[in-house]
């Protein structure tokens, strides 16, 4: 099933106009169109009123910590490579610094221009 997800993909990747595939590594050698924002769920503007009325000095981030704490859903990735080079809290910091910036539209660059520690 992966192998057959893999060639499909490399076999679209010649004609797919959102993907460009570079021969100089300084922007990084393959390039994503950014998608179009997706409009924001129905009751979003209520859940975040009531959120903000019931902890208002709380940030998304400090919530998102905490829902990931709780459910441990971060254990769920693993390192590709045998030998891991982070420990497990700085890489639950920086999935949830990831899901922060790619769930809100703020960006990866921003979220860890704002973060000088993730490097």
């Amino acid at each position: 099933m992966m192998e057959e997800a893999l060639t499909r993909l490399h076999a679209g990747l010649p004609t797919n106009r959102l993907v460009t595939i570079s021969t100089r590594k300084d922007k990084g050698w393959i390039g994503v169109t950014p998608l179009s924002a997706q409009p924001e769920p129905l009751h979003l503007a209520r859940l975040k009123g009531v959120l903000g009325e019931r902890w208002p000095t709380t940030s998304l981030l400090d919530m998102l910590k905490e829902a990931a704490l709780r459910t441990r859903c971060t254990d769920c990735f693993t390192s590709l490579t045998v030998r891991e080079n982070l420990s497990p809290a700085v890489l639950q910091h920086r999935l949830l610094l990831c899901l922060l910036g790619l769930g809100t539209n703020t960006g990866l660059r921003r979220v860890s221009a704002g973060n000088p520690e993730v490097g």
